[in-house]
């Protein structure tokens, strides 16, 4: 089985049992995208470098959401701040994710049966799915327990996580305070999170939004 990327693990975190996906939509098109580039992260493909992100190598990855993403950042010659690739890089991020996630078996659309009364489209998480989902699950759960010896990449999801606002939810089984502020310390030390959340928390203030944002900034630090 072809390991998942951090974009493919958060929409499998995002999915409810009704077939939906949690949240306002804009919000976890704003998290997929944020995915992307950490996992590029992660790999190190880009930098966060003088608040700019920077190609440090274009060879391509094994992923074709990943690839996709890491072109665009690499022929685009302008220097630019993570949350302007965290807003360009949700066009269609949704669609293309979910269409990967069921060509590899890991969603299906469900039966309107199930969710007659519901008008939107639904999905279901496959057995292979469930495997997948349980060891995501399980690594958020470790990274509360023993944060210090995860890695980055359990780190990275984490912090996106947390900037998506799901923290407490996705590990019910721990205190909430401690599993927020061991994912709340991930999410100041990854650039791609951190863009996230000052995205979500402006979109949350409205017209006051980059104000307050700041604000919300300045009280977590």
């Amino acid at each position: 089985m072809t390991a998942l990327s951090l974009t493919e693990e958060l929409a499998l975190l995002a999915l409810c049992e009704d077939g939906a996906f949690r949240g306002p939509p804009e919000y976890l098109e704003l998290g997929l995208a944020a995915g992307l580039l950490a996992d590029l992260s992660v790999a190190e493909k880009l930098d966060h470098v003088q608040g700019n992100v920077v190609v440090r190598s274009a060879e391509l990855t094994s992923n074709p959401l990943n690839d996709a993403a890491l072109r665009e950042v690499e022929q685009d010659r302008k220097l630019r701040a993570p949350r302007h690739w965290v807003v360009r890089l949700t066009k269609d991020i949704q669609t293309r994710v979910i269409t990967k996630l069921t060509r590899d078996e890991q969603l299906t659309r469900a039966s309107r049966k199930r969710f007659s009364l519901l008008p939107a489209e639904r999905f279901q998480v496959t057995t292979l799915g469930e495997s997948s989902l349980a060891e995501v699950r399980q690594s958020l759960r470790l990274a509360v327990l023993d944060a210090r010896n995860i890695d980055q990449r359990t780190a990275s999801l984490c912090a996106l996580v947390s900037a998506l606002g799901w923290s407490s939810g996705l590990v019910p089984d721990l205190p909430a305070q401690d599993v927020d502020r061991q994912f709340t310390a991930m999410r100041r030390s990854c650039w791609p999170a951190s863009a996230l959340s000052e995205l979500i928390s402006e979109k949350r203030a409205g017209p006051w939004g980059p104000t307050v944002a700041k604000i919300v900034t300045n009280l977590n630090d």
